[in-house]
């Protein structure tokens, strides 16, 4: 398993939050899904052979919000 860092911009309140976890964590492959509306920040726990970053981030902009792994 893997953990990514996602910045998360354009969230306005708790469902929004929800939004990002239910989607993401749809993703085969994703694990556990954790977003900070404070922090702007989502964390992805992941299995690599089943999907990467680039999905992850995709997912969370197709739900409207922007989004760019953290180094």
């Amino acid at each position: 398993m893997e953990t990514v860092r996602i910045k998360t911009t354009g969230m306005h309140c708790q469902s929004c939050t929800m939004i990002i976890e239910m989607n993401v964590g749809d993703l085969p492959g994703v694990e556990e899904v954790d977003v900070s509306l404070a922090d702007g920040v989502a964390e992805v726990t992941f299995d690599p052979s089943q999907v990467g970053p680039d999905a992850i981030v995709k997912e969370i902009k197709d739900a409207g919000y922007q989004a760019e792994v953290l180094a």
